[in-house]
């Protein structure tokens, strides 16, 4: 399983790495990671900050683009993004557990107790308008389930306090909240390691909405083909990724014991949605880190920028989704980048009954893949490739009668991070919204009655490029 420094490298060798020097951390360098992410650019690894040594770096723009993703979960680099999402399906899972090693990499350094000091890091402050430095972006957040047992792992954002207090902020109905709760509601702190600079596949895998129950360490070990290696964290007993560029230890205290001002942060969604507010705080117990350490960054960019890592993890454990719930006919799904990989989600299904449409859509609305701060859902039939933004716009403006092929739901699963979200709403703590609904399939009971489009049939198009081809190579492909 590829290491993050050894993705870098590979990286390197396929002229997908920039690396920069004397970039200040402080908003400079995440200014740098949106502009060349916005111009399809490479990842990026900074070096000598001033006033840290050299050698301690921060990685960014790691995930941004399709050939990156392939290496990151170590495809060819010509994969393409059907193909990743095919993989990522995983219709035949197999949970392979980590295993348990002695030591590993990341105790090539220990800091415990009073050497904590989190501030030997160079951790961003990555837009203007952000609240503090943000440590965890690109993090795997590694909690266990106190009654079933399991290990979850996410990415939540974490604020970086001071030497020994981070921040972390997670959204309701998350599984690490729903974790984290178990162990608050008796008056008990909830252990939790950080991992600063995964693995990408843990990452990767981390950031996926993977079943209840299902530990993203074993998805990942699934995915390579072979198991995470772990330390058993001597102060939480948690698994510690032994291949870590930088993890810690700690505590994450109840609210009502300690909580301290977090925010804002740029988000996923392109705005300040989330604001300041008062979070829980995680006391950092142990510091473990490789010679020469990578932090992670994965900062939020405006979408679509931000999108791509994001469609491809979450549309095929929707359309997992989809099937397991009996929706048959799909010819295929994506989260559109213009949502930030979440808020618009396009199945492209041959319609079999009628409401089979709006089944599909309401399934994918109240789903755990994709029902997270899910704002449209349209629906369109199998002769348009929902990975097209032109096709899908043209269906919706073609085959909607919006009388009747549009439909609002309420009360659905949100986030503080909505900018949509009213002051008065957001106040009372009701993150709920709306999903609207669009059917832009033709109509079902008379389908067959619909105009035909103006293409020419695929058996008359082959015909002719076959005897122009070698005339007008743009026919070629």
């Amino acid at each position: 399983m590829l290491d993050l420094r050894s993705f870098l490298e590979v990286c390197k060798k396929e002229g997908e790495l920039l690396e920069l020097r004397d970039v200040d951390w402080d908003v400079e360098l995440g200014t740098l990671t949106e502009l060349l992410a916005e111009k399809g650019g490479p990842a990026l690894l900074f070096d000598k900050f001033k006033d840290y040594p050299e050698g301690f770096r921060v990685a960014t723009d790691m995930y941004t683009t399709v050939k990156r993703f392939a290496l990151a979960i170590d495809m060819p680099p010509d994969t393409n993004g059907l193909e990743i999402i095919k993989k990522w399906r995983a219709v035949d899972f197999e949970p392979v557990k980590p295993v348990e090693v002695a030591t590993g990499p990341v105790m090539e350094n220990v800091d415990e107790g009073e050497d904590v000091n989190l501030l030997k890091f160079p951790v961003p402050r990555f837009h203007e308008r952000d609240g503090g430095r943000y440590m965890g972006t690109g993090v795997a957040i590694i909690i266990r389930d106190p009654d079933e047992g399991w290990v979850n792992v996410g990415v939540q954002r974490v604020m970086l306090h001071d030497e020994r207090t981070l921040g972390l902020y997670i959204s309701p109905g998350k599984h690490n909240a729903i974790i984290r709760e178990k162990y608050w509601s008796k008056g008990e702190s909830c252990p939790v390691v950080m991992d600063f600079g995964p693995t990408p596949l843990l990452f990767l895998s981390a950031a996926s909405h993977v079943a209840w129950g299902i530990s993203e360490m074993e998805w990942a070990g699934y995915l390579a083909k072979e198991p995470l290696e772990v330390i058993a964290g001597k102060v939480t007993g948690l698994p510690v990724p032994a291949n870590s560029e930088i993890a810690i230890e700690g505590e994450y205290l109840p609210p009502d014991v300690e909580s301290r001002k977090e925010g804002p942060l740029g988000e996923w969604t392109g705005y300040y949605g989330g604001g300041e507010r008062s979070e829980p705080v995680v006391h950092v117990k142990a510091v473990y880190h490789r010679d020469n350490p990578i932090l992670a960054g994965t900062p939020p960019i405006k979408p679509p920028n931000y999108a791509f890592a994001v469609q491809v993890r979450t549309t095929p454990l929707l359309w997992n989704e989809l099937e397991k719930a009996g929706i048959r006919g799909i010819r295929g799904v994506w989260e559109h980048g213009a949502g930030g990989g979440r808020m618009l989600t396009i199945i492209s299904l041959k319609q079999e009954y009628g409401g089979h449409a709006m089944r599909a859509a309401l399934t994918a609305a109240g789903s755990h893949a994709a029902g997270y701060m899910s704002k449209l859902v349209i629906v369109v039939d199998e002769d348009i490739d929902p990975t097209n933004t032109n096709e899908v716009l043209w269906a919706v403006v073609s085959r909607a009668n919006f009388e009747d092929s549009v439909s609002i739901i309420k009360g659905c699963w949100g986030t503080r991070l909505d900018p949509a979200l009213p002051p008065e709403k957001r106040e009372k703590g009701d993150l709920t919204h709306s999903v609207m609904i669009i059917n832009a399939c033709r109509p079902f009971y008379w389908k067959d009655r619909f105009p035909p489009v103006n293409r020419a049939s695929e058996e008359l198009r082959k015909k002719v490029i076959e005897k122009w081809v070698n005339e007008i190579p743009l026919l070629r492909g």
